[in-house]
């Protein structure tokens, strides 16, 4: 007990000798970008995610028909997704991060002054935010918005108020915590080839891949892969008017990107799990179809960034990169609409999911029979 109290006395005699304490303003600012970036990464980075997934992960069906009887087929095909971004992932609301970090370390070491000068400077920006000084909320890009917003450092009421910081000090810290710039983005465009392989007991099996490419430079590397079931239970139900299909779907993809000027790398590794029920009906050369899916999104990843050249400009020097990971889940309910026309072995196809976004889908296939 008598340690932690000569730690605490310790600890405001240096913060309150300015003259005598060395504030390490790099170390500083590394210490306050993560946790600020890391506060705000999920609200930046989840839009690429959720959005480049569910793109992706559309048009896994055209048709319910599979043959009742066992035969083997393949259908090979080339899908094009493309899926639009909502107004409300274009900003999010970041936040400034105000609560004293924890300081497990050894009284005196390095990390432990880190982390007591960290709590000290948010003890000031506190008392700015107290006094009006300080907004603890900006409205800013996402992942797909374009000019991103900040947290302006408060100098004047530090200068004024706080005897614990000199003029040097902060002269070293930046004017602004910016926050990163994003894309100007209204869309996202995917393409697969699929492998669709029938039939036994009235099952098809299909797999789809794509190794890591750059669909569009904004999102950068894009890889997946999936496989799914597709069963036609109305094969067990005489005189169906229509073709019935249930599919079981599953996906894996990566990102990876550079975002802005900043050059913030994003990497993302997102499982998808989806489960249909679709039906269709041939009208000789042509057939309708429609089906309602549930999709389950669970995704694992990182943010990795440095100051903008402005501040760096500002201040005289970087930061080291700073990585915070960043988790996040989502899950939709989502109507599909689509046209399938035949050519002989043929099949050309366009389709809508309909859900939180809009997706549309289309493209070509080609059954072997052999």
């Amino acid at each position: 007990m008598w340690l932690l109290c000569i730690g605490l006395f310790i600890s405001l005699l240096s913060l309150n000798a300015a003259a005598q304490v060395q504030i390490d303003t790099k170390a500083l600012l590394e210490d306050y970008s993560r946790e600020l970036f890391e506060a705000n990464a999920t609200g930046f980075m989840s839009p690429l995610v959720i959005v480049s997934n569910i793109g992706a992960n559309d048009a896994f069906y055209n048709r319910a028909y599979v043959p009742k009887e066992n035969k083997l087929y393949f259908d090979i095909s080339a899908r094009t997704m493309m899926a639009f971004v909502l107004d409300d992932e274009r900003t999010f609301t970041a936040h400034l991060p105000l609560e004293d970090k924890p300081n497990p370390y050894p009284l005196l070491s390095q990390e432990w002054l880190r982390v007591v000068q960290l709590n000290y400077f948010k003890t000031q920006l506190r008392g700015a935010v107290a006094a009006g000084e300080l907004e603890t909320e900006v409205t800013t890009a996402t992942v797909f918005g374009s000019e991103g917003s900040g947290f302006t450092i408060p100098k004047e009421y530090i200068k004024k108020n706080v005897s614990g910081i000199d003029s040097i000090t902060l002269a070293r810290l930046p004017s602004q915590l910016a926050l990163t710039p994003g894309t100007n983005q209204d869309m996202v465009i995917a393409a697969v080839p699929q492998l669709t392989i029938g039939a036994y007991y009235s099952t098809e099996m299909l797999v789809r891949y794509i190794p890591p490419v750059v669909f569009d430079e904004n999102i950068g590397k894009f890889s997946f892969f999936g496989v799914a079931v597709k069963h036609a239970f109305t094969n067990w139900i005489e005189h169906s008017p229509v073709d019935g299909a249930v599919q079981i779907g599953f996906q894996h993809s990566t990102i990876k990107n550079e975002v802005g000027i900043t050059k913030a790398k994003l990497e993302a590794t997102t499982d998808l799990f989806a489960i249909n029920v679709h039906a269709s009906r041939r009208f000789d050369w042509i057939e309708p179809y429609a089906g309602f899916s549930y999709e389950s999104l669970s995704s694992e990843g990182s943010y990795t960034f440095t100051l903008p050249a402005n501040i760096r400009e500002e201040i005289g020097y970087d930061i080291d990169p700073q990585t915070v990971p960043v988790s996040l889940e989502d899950s939709a309910v989502k109507l599909t609409l689509g046209v399938t026309g035949y050519l002989g072995p043929l099949q050309i196809f366009a389709g809508t999911g309909i859900a939180k976004h809009l997706i549309f889908s289309g493209g070509i296939a080609y059954r072997f029979a052999p």
